[in-house]
């Protein structure tokens, strides 16, 4: 069966209420630690992988404002993680819980004004990856 090549506006992030923006971008990042158990006798490194898998990234787009019951930061006093959604294409998604740990603000004068949410995982299971095979 032929490949579908995912394209960027198949895409879409789904990020808790409290975030005040039009999110239209997103990027992730999924990383295991490595030790060298290179030895005496070996002629070249040795490496071991972690089973630990981790995941950071940022979400970011369009600032909104004018709706007072909201944080335009999005880091507020509580401290747990929330559910986000990182969709590549129908069907292809990777489900999380992050804690944003930083928010970026950007403003030019001829008219952008952009967020970017930060995340690192908080999720003991690991990211869920749902890709489809159809």
């Amino acid at each position: 069966m032929a490949s579908t090549l995912a394209h960027g506006s198949d895409g879409s992030v789904t990020f808790p209420a409290d975030f005040e923006a039009q999110i239209n971008t997103w990027s992730a990042t999924l990383t295991r630690a490595t030790s060298v158990v290179t030895g005496f006798g070996d002629t070249g490194a040795r490496r071991r992988a972690s089973a630990v898998l981790d995941m950071t990234g940022s979400a970011g787009g369009i600032t909104k404002y004018g709706d007072s019951s909201h944080d335009p930061t999005g880091i507020t006093t509580d401290s747990d993680s929330a559910q986000i959604v990182l969709t590549v294409a129908t069907g292809c998604t990777f489900t999380l819980n992050a804690i944003i740990n930083s928010t970026a603000f950007s403003v030019t004068q001829d008219g952008d004004s952009t967020v970017s949410f930060n995340f690192e995982m908080d999720d003991s299971n690991g990211p869920t990856v749902a890709w489809s095979e159809s």
